[in-house]
């Protein structure tokens, strides 16, 4: 992990968490969480600076000492070549007594007395020879690629398998199990792999960083999840208080509509009952809808029962004057204006349901073309 990497997990972590705040629109709880996220965010900038720091300082630190994690003496780079030579001479050796025996065999069958068994020792040798050649120059390539390693290690302390494996010209899972062999091997020292088999680190201390920088990610990403959960339960608990206060008010025109049942406008306020119930039917099927009935729940509604309810009150009046029964003739109009208008909210909310259905038989309509099964197919 370089500086950058370290400042691309910040930038990460910090649009997690803006786009999570910007979920909701409640703007008290949005100050808290804000305040609260941006003493989080800065302690753990602080701690990704230092962490960033350490791991620069030891980069500078193993210039003068990265010899101390390498193997001066690494596995092969002596066994390889005697194996090449005892394989190279036996191979030779072997295979020209083999050669010589078949010649002779060839023109002096029967004579040489249990041929067969000597031609299988000669050729178990020459086997034998063959391998520890194969043995040996696998060793001596593996002295190479390690040498390589090291040379593209140069000063860093730690760095990413896929730059190495291009740098070696090889594939990372290949790589992968080589690094992992030489470190068995003790050809590095203090080499280890991550977990993701992403990157090399090539002492115990940056190994170690490693991990405890990876457990605070952990923990900032389990704090993040926290509050995200958080926020989704405030959510939940503003939809359901939301519709529970429009229950609330379509009960209040239940009841004053039971009151003026012999009136005319009763027929207009089992309209405007059903029209809501289902205006919040939707949105408990679907509460991303929330926000566009806010208004129609915490301001028409309210309006409407004071209306509904001022009715009811000079509709109870025992004399009814001009002015009372043109109160109530406006309220009446208001009443049929306000079921309009909350009928083309209800629509509204249905805008992405007929979007999905229109999809749905576009997509029918093609496979239908596709598998000839259209109407325009038969007729021809």
């Amino acid at each position: 992990m370089d500086k950058k990497d370290f400042s691309n997990l910040e930038d990460q972590i910090m649009s997690t968490v803006s786009n999570a705040l910007k979920a909701i629109d409640l703007a008290n709880f949005k100050k808290d969480v804000n305040d609260k996220t941006e003493d989080t965010l800065n302690q753990f900038k602080s701690k990704l600076n230092e962490y960033s720091e350490k791991y620069m300082g030891l980069n500078k630190k193993s210039k003068n000492n990265i010899s101390t994690y390498i193997s001066k003496r690494p596995a092969g780079s002596i066994s390889g070549i005697l194996y090449i030579l005892f394989g190279a001479s036996g191979s030779l050796v072997f295979g020209s007594s083999v050669l010589i025996f078949l010649i002779v065999n060839t023109f002096f069958s029967g004579i040489i007395l249990g041929s067969n068994i000597i031609f299988g020792v000669l050729f178990l040798f020459l086997a034998v020879s063959v391998g520890l050649l194969l043995r040996g120059i696998n060793l001596r390539k593996r002295v190479k690629r390690f040498k390589k390693y090291v040379r593209f290690i140069d000063d860093n302390s730690y760095f990413l398998i896929k730059d190495l494996a291009k740098f070696a010209k090889e594939k990372e899972s290949f790589v992968v199990k080589d690094l992992s062999k030489m470190i068995d091997l003790g050809m590095f020292l203090e080499g280890h792999i991550d977990e993701e088999k992403t990157y090399f680190m090539l002492s115990d201390e940056v190994y170690g960083d490693y991990l405890n920088l990876k457990k605070q990610q952990m923990v900032k990403e389990s704090n993040n999840e926290k509050l995200n959960e958080e926020i989704e339960n405030l959510e939940k608990e503003e939809i359901e208080s939301t519709i529970k206060i429009g229950r609330n008010y379509i009960e209040q025109i239940k009841s004053i509509r039971n009151d003026l049942y012999k009136e005319e406008i009763a027929i207009k306020l089992d309209k405007l009952g059903n029209i809501s119930n289902q205006i919040l039917i939707q949105v408990e099927k679907n509460p991303k809808k929330i926000q566009e009935v806010n208004k129609f729940i915490n301001h028409y509604l309210p309006i409407t029962i004071k209306l509904i309810s001022s009715y009811k009150d000079i509709n109870n009046q025992l004399v009814q004057g001009e002015n009372i029964e043109s109160a109530k003739s406006e309220i009446e109009k208001s009443i049929d204006l306000i079921n309009s208008a909350f009928e083309n909210l209800l629509d509204d909310l249905f805008e992405d349901v007929v979007l999905d259905i229109s999809t749905d038989i576009s997509v029918l309509k093609t496979l239908f073309k596709q598998e000839g099964l259209a109407e325009d197919d038969f007729k021809k």
